[in-house]
């Protein structure tokens, strides 16, 4: 199974000031604003590192359904951003060598698939792939 890097994930509740620090003081330019999870996501080139920028991710908004309680994340980051080739065999592989599931693989929106894992040592991961 193969994984290409796709994104650092940053979550605040400040989105807007956060991006327009990135933008104003380290050059970095907003490439798309997204929905994912139902939940809007700037994208942002900060010098060849993709961010994405948001209030909270599928994590949150999974355990928020759960719990029946919002669930807001930490300030800061939050995960790295996987793409492979199918999400759902990348998933059992990964906890075949000891990671574990945090949110199972469901559609983010009609053209990503994702789902999260804890790896070994803590580190949380997404991992998507492009539908259609």
């Amino acid at each position: 199974m193969s994984f290409k890097h796709d994104h650092i994930h940053i979550t605040t509740q400040d989105v807007d000031d956060w991006v327009k620090f990135y933008v104003d003081n380290m050059g970095a330019t907003i490439t798309s604003t997204v929905e994912s999870f139902g939940v809007k996501m700037v994208n942002v080139d900060a010098g060849g590192a993709m961010l994405r920028i948001s209030n909270m991710t599928g994590v949150e908004k999974q355990l928020s359904k759960q719990t029946g309680s919002d669930v807001k994340p930490p300030e800061g980051y939050h995960h790295i951003g996987f793409l492979t080739e199918n999400v759902d065999a990348a998933m059992d592989e990964l906890v075949s060598k000891g990671a574990k599931i945090e949110v199972p693989a469901a559609d983010a929106s009609p053209t990503l698939r994702c789902g999260f894992v804890v790896l070994p040592g803590g580190a949380l991961v997404e991992v998507c792939t492009k539908l259609g």
